[in-house]
């Protein structure tokens, strides 16, 4: 696992943790060309305690659905006096030269053992990385909103990302006995 690539999370993992179904599933799309593609893929980067723990990050490409949330976002913190709102939830990025847009309330952390395929550009045959400045604001914007989460403000992403990540250090650890 290499942080700064995209994955593809294999099914195994939303069986075990993501029984409630909040997060984005596995759906496989067949191109014009024929190729299959999953979707959706996970921008990943290293947990800061455990380097064993990767976030997950995935992408859309709904830009006008996830402009509109982002705007909404930002009015309602104006409609309630912030001077500078800021929404960090969702972020917009290049991804292989196109516009997307990174869901961090979307993020979860996972381990090795649960990452699929590695997101390949099939023009260079290549790993898809996005450019440092784009890296730099989803990572900064992600701890974040992992601090928020971890101070009580849950309901700034959609799965129990506490207690998920509590398990895969268990998991982990169960593994190394």
């Amino acid at each position: 696992m290499e942080q700064g690539q995209f994955y593809f999370i294999k099914d195994d993992f939303f069986a075990v943790y993501d029984k409630e179904r909040k997060l984005m599933r596995n759906d496989e799309e067949v191109d014009a060309d024929g190729n299959k593609h999953g979707r959706p893929c996970f921008y990943a980067f290293k947990d800061k305690k455990n380097p064993l723990i990767l976030w997950c990050v995935p992408i859309s490409s709904q830009l006008d659905k996830y402009t509109r949330i982002y705007n909404h976002k930002l009015k309602r913190q104006q409609d309630r006096g912030i001077k500078n709102p800021k929404c960090n939830t969702i972020r917009f990025g290049e991804v292989m030269g196109i516009n997307k847009a990174f869901l961090i309330q979307n993020m979860f952390p996972i381990i090795e053992k649960y990452i699929g395929d590695l997101y390949i550009n099939r023009l260079t045959q290549e790993a898809v990385r996005i450019p440092q400045n784009t890296e730099s604001d989803i990572i900064s914007n992600a701890d974040e909103v992992l601090k928020l989460v971890r101070s009580g403000n849950k309901h700034l992403v959609f799965s129990d990302i506490i207690t998920t990540y509590e398990k895969l250090l268990t998991e982990l650890k169960t593994a190394d006995e």
